[in-house]
């Protein structure tokens, strides 16, 4: 159940990167449009927005074991203070919301998240975005180890098929229900984006 006076909502790497861009995840673009509705449901119930986005230094300083992905390594990519890493404007990213740069997969990873939200007495945080099985797995991780009442939006996620690396190519939407199982089991509460817009209107 949503606790809106403790409560805030995580999107993470809604970047023009990975949902237009060089590094598009699969199916972002239509996440975006999904998640449309929450956004909204949160902003009327007074629920805070808060975005984490990847970024790296232009100079490329902290890309470190990141080089590995290609347009990282290029420079072509993820690069603070340009458009690739600015929030898609299909979410609609206003001033009042809140704004943290992440430099690696978690977004309380060497970041003030953990700061931002309980300042503002945060306790619950819902996390959605991209990619499931990288950065929002790994945040929702993250927020149970933090001692959040975390709750994962099954639906609110997308990520590409995974290749074989020797145990057979995984199909995403595979990957995504069995991310949600081990989350659901261990670390989140499992909510949909229509159950959480109805909460939140209540």
């Amino acid at each position: 159940m949503i606790k809106r006076d403790c409560c805030a909502l995580l999107v993470i790497d809604m970047e023009h990167d990975f949902v237009h861009g060089p590094m598009a995840v699969a199916g972002a673009a239509e996440l975006a449009s999904r998640l449309v509705p929450l956004l909204r449901a949160a902003r009327s119930a007074g629920v805070p927005v808060v975005f984490a986005n990847q970024e790296l230094r232009v100079g490329g300083d902290d890309v470190g074991p990141l080089a590995r992905f290609e347009g990282i390594q290029r420079g072509t990519a993820l690069r603070e203070r340009t458009e690739g890493v600015r929030v898609v404007p299909e979410l609609d990213p206003r001033p009042t919301d809140m704004y943290v740069v992440k430099r690696r997969f978690s977004a309380f990873f060497a970041t003030d998240l953990d700061l931002l939200l309980r300042s503002r007495g945060i306790a619950q945080l819902v996390v959605c975005g991209v990619a499931a099985h990288v950065c929002c797995d790994t945040t929702a991780r993250d927020a149970f180890q933090f001692g959040y009442e975390t709750i994962y939006v099954v639906d609110g996620v997308e990520m590409g098929n995974l290749p074989d690396v020797g145990f057979g190519t995984i199909a995403a939407d595979q990957a995504k229900a069995t991310i949600a199982t081990v989350l659901a089991h261990r670390f989140a509460t499992l909510r949909t984006i229509d159950e959480l817009v109805a909460e939140l209107r209540e």
